[in-house]
């Protein structure tokens, strides 16, 4: 039964004997007006317990109404509100109780459906928090940066594993721990922290500074910025100091490059002074009126070569600053036999190979086909791999040039008796100016010479690649494709 018909049924009774009571008294009175000359005792004690029934019944009914309604009315909505309050609360229940088809349960329905969009609501945003969470997770963690995160109270929150491997700490062993404690029993945190002391963070004029990291290898120098974190007051609005951001980035291929270049300018600038000097040298000779003709002539012989040291020399550095200003190589392709091509490289190296009493092995297949490329550009490759062959080779020791057919390419190989090449340096070298450390040689080199020559094999559709082992000298090998 329903609250509405409950009350209605209440007030109906009262005033159903309210009713009563007052038809009783206005019949009573109509009869006594209407020719009722007195009235008998038993008679008006009868009227008189006929009202006082009336008003004891309505009394009792009002009472019963006073104490039960409320009770009625407020009862289920208590129950309500306790099940919305547990549903509100920690505990595992999600649902408020329906227990009769009335108002109150209709409100508990209502409830109950707004609850279960809510969870459904929920529940979805949970899924997208824990997916951008994820994501987050996974993109810091992914970073080859070191990252730590520090908050108001100088707080280590979040560290990285790249942060961790740095530090020689867990992620458990950072994560909630003080900053500064921790700085106590770790050299290398506490030379973080010190930039942040000295207020040298991100976008001021102070550089970031650079760290050195040994057990990293051969990636060992990282430099940290430290950037601040704003939040927003709740209450004022206004920006509030969140904690810092400490970054830390791998530049030693920045460190790597800074070196090559300053071996870079101090190798050409010896080798742009060497036949400079040597030039100077020889016209203060030539002016000399002691010298005879002879003499005039050699040193003229020698400036000439001296000269076109330096002219390949420049010429080197300009195909490098074509090749970065994407300008591109400029190619003669035609038909070409490789045994020209030897013939002009092996007679202009022939003075290199007869300084150091090499033993030149040339090997050339029968019925070799024609290739299709560039004289001048495949020469000069093949000149570049003998001298550098020459330079790391023993004295008196073979050099073998060997050209065969390889499927529909012609492949050149230059083997020496050199020290050979590591492993790990095999691409390294075709790097402009990249070398093997520690690797010393007759003469000197720019370091231009292996990157140029692959840049010109690969215009001319072949490939440039090395075999080499430490001790075990080492084999170059060039290929052109054949000529349709």
């Amino acid at each position: 039964m329903s609250l509405k018909l409950k009350i209605r049924l209440s007030v109906f009774v009262l005033l159903l004997l309210l009713l009563g009571l007052g038809g009783y008294a206005f019949l009573t009175i109509s009869y006594l007006e209407h020719g009722a000359h007195g009235i008998e005792q038993a008679d008006f004690n009868l009227a008189r317990s006929t009202v006082l029934a009336f008003l004891a019944a309505g009394t009792a009914v009002g009472v019963v109404m006073m104490v039960r309604l409320p009770r009625i009315v407020v009862r289920p909505l208590r129950r309500l509100t306790s099940d919305v309050e547990r549903v509100a609360g920690p505990g595992p229940a999600t649902r408020v109780g329906v227990g009769r088809r009335d108002e109150v349960g209709s409100v508990a329905t209502a409830v109950n459906r707004v609850l279960s969009q809510a969870q459904n609501e929920r529940r979805a945003t949970l899924a997208a928090l824990f997916a951008e969470r994820n994501r987050m997770d996974s993109l810091v963690r992914s970073l080859d940066e070191g990252l730590l995160l520090l908050d108001e109270h100088r707080t280590i929150i979040l560290a990285n594993p790249v942060a961790c491997d740095l530090l020689g700490l867990r992620a458990a062993e950072l994560e909630g721990q003080s900053a500064d404690r921790l700085a106590e029993t770790n050299e290398l945190l506490r030379e973080l922290l010190a930039p942040l002391a000295a207020h040298n963070l991100a976008g001021d004029a102070e550089p970031d500074p650079v760290f050195t990291f040994p057990h990293k290898g051969e990636s060992p120098h990282y430099q940290l910025s430290i950037s601040p974190i704003e939040m927003t007051d709740g209450t004022t609005g206004k920006p509030v100091p969140g904690g810092h951001i400490f970054c830390l980035r791998n530049v030693s291929d920045f460190k790597k490059l800074d070196e090559v270049k300053s071996g870079f300018l101090a190798t050409i600038s010896h080798e742009l002074k060497t036949p400079l000097a040597s030039i100077k040298l020889s016209l203060m000779l030539l002016q000399n009126e002691r010298t005879d003709a002879a003499e005039r002539q050699r040193l003229a012989t020698g400036i000439g070569e001296e000269t076109q040291r330096l002219l390949n020399m420049v010429g080197q550095l300009i195909d490098v600053a074509r090749l970065d200003a994407g300008a591109g190589i400029k190619l003669d392709v035609q038909r070409m036999r490789l045994a020209d091509v030897i013939g002009y490289a092996t007679q202009t190296v022939h003075p290199q190979l007869t300084d150091k009493q090499l033993r030149l092995d040339v090997q050339v297949a029968d019925a070799l086909p024609e290739v299709q490329g560039d004289m001048e550009k495949t020469t000069w490759v093949l000149i570049n791999l003998l001298s550098n062959a020459i330079r790391y080779s023993p004295t008196a020791a073979p050099l073998v040039v060997r050209v065969m057919p390889w499927g529909e390419m012609v492949r050149v190989s230059v083997e020496d008796c050199g020290p050979g090449i590591p492993a790990e340096y095999h691409k390294r070298i075709f790097q402009r100016f990249a070398g093997v450390p520690g690797r010393t040689a007759t003469g000197s080199s720019s370091g231009l010479g292996l990157s140029i020559s692959r840049e010109f094999i690969t215009a001319q559709g072949g490939t440039l690649w090395v075999e080499s082992q430490p001790n075990k000298g080492s084999r170059f090998l060039f290929t052109l494709p054949v000529a349709a």
